[in-house]
């Protein structure tokens, strides 16, 4: 049971990473804009894009887990 809710704690804390970098990055986004340099965000977008795939594959397995932990 430790280990289901350690995972579970661990699920969390990487969603709430994710939300933080993606946070930084619209910032750093907003920041390129503002001084011309639009052109250089598609690196950024794409991270942001990959980190909010990894926001829903935690989200799918911290629903699996809290299923079954109960």
């Amino acid at each position: 049971m430790l280990d289901v809710k350690k995972s579970i704690k661990g699920l969390i804390s990487n969603i709430y990473e994710c939300q933080k970098h993606i946070i930084i990055n619209h910032r750093f986004i907003q920041e390129l804009l503002l001084n011309g340099n639009g052109n250089n965000t598609s690196g950024l977008q794409n991270e942001i894009q990959c980190l909010q795939v990894e926001i829903i594959e935690c989200r799918r397995e911290l629903r699996e887990r809290f299923k079954y932990s109960y």
